[in-house]
């Protein structure tokens, strides 16, 4: 049986089905939402006992049922043999479901983690993530948590259980108003991007930007203490970087496109606000790009060649891996810091957050890196 337009009926479905001798009953609904997999979830675990059954939802947001389904009740679930011989929406291949998501380990004790947000198709958390879990023998899987609704993602949460989440757009500030506590960074900030899930069901919240921003700074730099560091951008990357910066000593200045938020962030975090006229006579330790200007295959910059004065200039953006002002910076003789070491050190951060185990940040990256060299393949054999 499959429903390609919902998630409702299904002991109904199956009791009618039963009627007819089988070895096994498949029953496959389509998520639209998150906690259409809870129902999926939930029916397994109720009737998988009585019949052998197979159940899993179909469409983006089932990944949730096609990797815990086998644990809930579910004989087995369907892959695709490679990529783009899918035959099902949301399906994913034997090698994503037995390599990455290592369904074969996945058992009522693994603890589920997962990237949340709108959208997430395209996130590398799910692929770093497991890749540290594997490494660090931890019994747990990460999903991508496709979430229309903040709602829907907080049923989700309480109902499989989830035991951690990395928040992404639109919900890192929308999120506050539903955890029972959060750290300073968090506070100051504004926005949260890492969740636990307590053993009593409170919900903490956390922000590892800073520390992935303050990170490759310190593998790099003596020290922070006293560096003169230029944050281009006033919004939530930004606040990030100022805030954690100041926390180690750092002078910090900002710079944006309009006035009102760099002032309100500068008062905020006891910063400078700079004018572009100014740049060419002014000299910096770092500069950090803070903005989406430079994302995608855009030549966009958020400097001219001549602004550039500094002995680094860290981009957030990775991906391009190597964006236009980094190219830029490395022709002024600027040392630059790519952006995936940003996304690879908050990440690690979460892991040490959820586990209480130092994360292997070389394997981390090294995984990451192959991603995004992978996904660039990818479109570039498809042009």
């Amino acid at each position: 049986f499959h429903d390609f337009r919902g998630t409702k009926k299904l002991d109904e479905t199956l009791e009618k089905m039963v009627a007819y001798p089988a070895d096994f009953y498949k029953v496959v609904s389509t998520a639209t939402t998150l906690a259409d997999n809870v129902t999926m979830i939930k029916f397994l675990a109720r009737q998988g006992d009585r019949h052998s059954l197979v159940g899993m939802c179909m469409g983006e947001q089932g990944i949730i049922s096609r990797v815990l389904g086998v644990r809930a009740g579910s004989v087995f679930t369907f892959a695709s043999a490679i990529a783009g011989e899918e035959t099902a929406p949301g399906q994913v291949t034997a090698q994503e479901l037995r390599n990455v998501y290592r369904i074969e380990r996945v058992d009522v004790a693994t603890r589920v983690y997962g990237v949340a947000g709108d959208p997430v198709a395209h996130s590398l958390s799910p692929a770093i993530m497991n890749a540290a879990f594997r490494r660090e023998n931890v019994n747990a899987v990460y999903l991508a948590l496709h979430a229309k609704t903040l709602k829907d993602l907080l049923t989700c949460v309480r109902e499989i259980p989830i035991h951690g989440i990395s928040v992404t757009m639109p919900y890192k500030e929308a999120i506050l108003h539903h955890l029972d506590n959060t750290d300073s960074h968090t506070t100051k900030i504004g926005a949260c991007n890492t969740v636990v899930r307590a053993q009593d069901g409170n919900l903490y919240g956390f922000n590892t930007d800073a520390s992935g921003i303050v990170r490759p700074l310190e593998r790099r730099l003596n020290t922070l203490e006293g560096a003169r560091i230029l944050v281009i951008g006033a919004g939530g990357a930004a606040r990030a970087a100022v805030f954690g910066l100041k926390e180690r000593g750092s002078e910090v200045y900002i710079l944006n496109r309009t006035a009102g938020p760099a002032k309100k962030l500068a008062h905020q975090a006891r910063a400078r606000i700079v004018k572009r006229a100014d740049l060419k006579k002014l000299a910096f330790d770092v500069i950090i790009n803070a903005t989406p200007v430079g994302m995608g295959n855009t030549r966009d910059t958020p400097l001219q060649d001549k602004e550039i004065n500094s002995r680094y200039v860290f981009d957030m953006i990775y991906d391009p891996g190597e964006t236009r002002f980094l190219k830029l910076a490395k022709e002024r003789g600027a040392q630059v810091i790519p952006g995936i070491e940003m996304f690879a050190h908050q990440a690690a951060r979460q892991f040490e957050i959820w586990t209480g185990k130092p994360a292997p940040w070389d394997e981390m990256l090294r995984v990451v890196l192959l991603a995004l060299q992978e996904r660039s393949n990818r479109s570039t054999s498809s042009k």
